[in-house]
């Protein structure tokens, strides 16, 4: 017990006033008889036991008002420790050690973080005038603070700039450098004083706490003093998302775009109609409601459609709890733009399915499709200005004209993409003198592998040597490869075999090893040739059902929709790599606070930024400041540092030890005030007094 005003304790003598006055009370007088007065004595003698008692209460009342009345001003308090402490003997080295980690940002009103400071100041303001104190800030940027001085004013500007972090604290790694400090102390005793929530993910209970060195040049374990700013919570309750997963969804139709994400809630308690919203393009696009039991999860998809293509970014965003920062995650998504096809028809026919382009006009205009065909004669298709398109196709067309294929040259030099299928309109010479520049290789013989009348050899061919890995196979896996594989072509356009220095390739081979589908980079462009008909006049593979996602993947590829950059995701602490656009060169990276992101150089060409600092959207800038369209990331939470579980009483007093000083709320020693109840005590005192003297 203490006392705020000890010198009042000798206002206590009072009490000794009432036994003083009874003492002074129990003089015996001299008897004198006198005859009148016996009846009365007689009298007397049956009600003197009970008006003893009386004084003896009356006595006992007012000693316990002089009594009350000194002590009450003298202000005791009662100070209940919650453990056994080993207590430093003497002035001891401090380091406050103030958990900044993302638990810290939760807030019921208060956030922990703002009443951690408010911890870690009064464990300051009680220090002894002789006890150095410095205060280390619990992150993941962890350094090593000053060495513990007298002067407060350094330790209290460190706790005004704090700020919490975006991930968990590791309170043993802060532990490991607060030792290290006191080391480099010379005052003989040791203190640490540990202000956190605790939460089960910022401290690993098998790793042994530290020590220092003690006298004798034996290790000891420092006085350790926990503070915690959530004592009386099991779990800090938080739903958060646990999962995202953001991607086209063509089946659903143009600009669609699949949202799946999981919830996942930490509480002892269920949560109850949560809102889950979902922007894109700073619009809201879509909205749902979850329903969470008490430690459960819970799944959602939603389908919904973006107003523009390329790359877009959006956000799913929960109803907001006590740990708001989790429950928003943004994302960027590659929405497959609209792209626009010259489709030149080399063999137009009137009866629609005999038409060299029917097949493929349908595979382009399907519902999942993103491109939008044109579809023009070879004498209206190849004069057409080719400014407002992505892609042509020459659809056995017959040889273009000196200029028509200049025009195409220049086109695919500036980024388009050419789809070249061959037919009984082309002719190999003419089209390997006006069209050469940019055929993958020179066009020789139609070979009749095998027909109905009999021709050829009697076997139809397939295709045999796929490349799986390129980019225009990639999605055909498992039984997705029947479709292709089970094609068979009557006939083909041979081509100029060897191998060539220009950087043309086959991607796929019929199965004698004649080419199929070759590939030429032209430019900014590509050159795509398939040396069968898009039709059925020299095969089957237009009624094949990989005809119409080849054919649409195709389109895509050469338009570059397949090349747009990849959507990138990091996580907050982390570092990510980005690999520039020649023709856009990163100059800075700026996080969502408009921080610079710091940036690092690779022997490959390609730039490593990080440590990420917060969630959310990074932009991009080139050397001179200006935005690079596309090249936005997210940056997300980890989904573990969002588990707020804690450490309960028996698992922190078995790791720090009974010894260590712990009390709720945070302080040190449980102070009880007692100077209110000896107040109240006499004010009781003196009313039950006042009955007493009251005469019936």
């Amino acid at each position: 017990m203490t006392f705020g005003q000890p010198l009042l304790l000798l206002g206590a003598l009072a009490a000794l006033i009432p036994l003083a006055v009874h003492l002074f009370d129990r003089r015996k007088p001299r008897p004198h008889p006198f005859a009148a007065i016996s009846f009365v004595l007689r009298s007397q003698r049956r009600t003197a036991s009970r008006l003893k008692l009386k004084r003896i209460v009356l006595y006992t009342l007012r000693t316990l008002i002089l009594l009350a009345i000194p002590l009450a001003l003298a202000r005791p308090e009662l100070r209940r420790p919650g453990a056994a402490v080993s207590r430093a003997v003497g002035p001891a080295a401090t380091v406050v050690v103030v958990d900044r980690g993302l638990a810290m940002r939760f807030a019921d009103g208060q956030s922990l973080f703002e009443k951690a400071r408010s911890e870690a100041r009064s464990a300051i303001a009680t220090l002894g005038p002789e006890d150095p104190v410095t205060v280390l800030p619990c992150g993941p940027d962890l350094a090593p603070p000053t060495a513990p001085g007298l002067d407060r004013t350094e330790a209290r500007e460190t706790l005004d700039r704090m700020q919490p972090a975006w991930t968990t604290a590791d309170l043993g790694r802060c532990l490991d450098v607060a030792a290290r400090v006191l080391e480099e102390s010379p005052t003989p005793g040791k203190r640490i004083v540990v202000v956190s929530a605790f939460t089960a993910g910022s401290l690993r209970l098998e790793t042994p706490l530290p020590t220092v060195r003690g006298p004798n040049d034996r290790r000891v374990r420092p006085e350790m003093v926990l503070r915690d700013v959530a004592r009386g919570h099991k779990v800090l309750p938080n739903h958060f998302l646990a999962d995202l997963r953001v991607e086209p969804a063509p089946q659903a139709g143009a600009r669609s775009v699949q949202v799946s994400f999981t919830v996942r809630n930490v509480s002892d308690a269920p949560a109850k109609e949560i809102q889950a919203t979902v922007e894109l393009a700073g619009r809201v696009v879509g909205k749902t409601f979850l329903a969470l039991t008490p430690g459960g999860t819970a799944q959602k998809s939603l389908t919904v459609r973006s107003e523009v293509g390329g790359p877009v970014a959006g956000a799913v965003t929960l109803t907001p709890d006590g740990l708001a920062e989790d429950d928003r995650r943004d994302f960027v998504v590659q929405v497959p733009r609209e792209l626009r096809a010259l489709v030149v028809d080399g063999s137009p026919s009137p009866v629609r399915y005999r038409d060299e382009v029917f097949f493929l006009e349908a595979a382009l205009s399907a519902p999942s499709s993103p491109i939008r065909p044109v579809v023009k004669d070879a004498t209206a298709g190849l004069r057409e200005q080719l400014d407002g398109y992505d892609v042509v196709v020459l659809a056995n067309v017959p040889a273009p004209l000196p200029e028509e294929a200049a025009r195409l040259k220049a086109f695919v030099e500036r980024g388009g993409g050419l789809l070249v299928s061959m037919g009984d309109k082309v002719e190999p010479d003419p089209w390997d003198a006006r069209m050469g520049e940019l055929l993958p290789r020179p066009l020789r013989l139609v070979k009749a592998a095998g027909s109905e009348s009999g021709a050829g050899d009697g076997r139809q061919a397939k295709l045999g040597d796929v490349r799986w890995t390129d980019p225009l196979f990639a999605p055909f896996s498992g039984r997705g490869r029947e479709g292709l594989l089970g094609a068979r072509f009557q006939r083909y356009m041979l081509v100029e075999g060897g191998a060539r220095s220009d950087g043309s390739e086959v991607l796929a081979a019929y199965d004698d090893g004649a080419p199929a589908f070759l590939t030429a980079r032209r430019g900014r462009g590509r050159v795509l040739l398939f040396t069968s008909t898009l039709d059925r006049d020299w095969g089957d593979f237009a009624i094949r059902t990989s005809y119409l996602p080849l054919m649409q993947r195709a389109a895509a590829w050469l338009a570059g929709a397949l090349d747009e950059r990849e959507t990138l995701e990091g996580r907050v602490g982390q570092t990510l790599t980005l690999r520039p656009d020649p023709q856009g060169a990163i100059g800075s990276v700026e996080a969502p606070s408009g921080a610079p992101v710091a940036l690092q150089s690779e022997p490959d060409h390609a730039l490593r930024a990080g440590p990420l600092p917060e969630p959310g959207l990074y932009r991009t800038y080139d050397a001179a400041g200006q935005l690079l369209a596309g090249s936005q990331f997210a940056v997300t939470l980890d989904p573990a540092d969002s588990d707020l579980t804690r450490l309960d009483e028996n698992q922190l007093q078995a790791y720090f030890g009974e010894e260590a000083v712990r009390g709720p709320g945070g302080t040190a020693d449980r102070r009880v005030p007692i100077w209110t109840w000896l107040v109240v005590t006499a004010a009781m005192a003196f009313f039950a007094e006042g009955l007493l003297l009251r005469k019936p």
